[in-house]
């Protein structure tokens, strides 16, 4: 637990319907309502593919992310702060406890270029040329 914040981690078949459910309007609302991604893109059929950090904050998910544990450097996606708790140190909570988890392992994501800095601030780089990806300006980076 950090900042108030309940931390679950699991493989995909290991959520509950609840859970999925919340992981599932908690991505709607961040990038389909907010960001205007698509459903499409979105909803990628990528999910049982990927282990599942969950954020909980008095019972309610306030954030995600998704990590393709197997691969290596570890995939990391769909990093997500429910919209009205944007911009209150609850993103970096979040990575925090992604670099816990990931411990010395590698990292790598395509990360939206307006966060740039502050990804790097929290030890990432990039390590290749900014690209579109969901009409979404992204950069690909590390943490080595």
């Amino acid at each position: 637990m950090s900042d108030g914040i309940d931390f679950l981690f699991k493989g995909f078949d290991e959520l509950s319907k609840a859970e999925l459910y919340d992981v599932l309007w908690l991505r709607d609302r961040v990038f389909v309502v907010g960001q205007k991604i698509t459903a499409l893109s979105e909803i990628d059929g990528e999910d049982p593919d990927w282990h599942h950090l969950l954020a909980y904050q008095h019972s309610n998910l306030i954030g995600y992310a998704r990590l393709k544990w197997d691969k290596d450097p570890v995939k990391i996606g769909r990093i997500a702060i429910d919209t009205p708790l944007q911009n209150r140190g609850l993103g970096t909570v979040l990575m925090h406890e992604i670099h816990r988890l990931l411990g010395s392992r590698r990292g790598f994501m395509h990360a939206q270029a307006y966060l740039r800095t502050w990804y790097e601030q929290l030890g990432w780089r990039v390590c290749g040329s900014a690209f579109d990806e969901a009409d979404i300006r992204h950069l690909p980076m590390e943490r080595p």
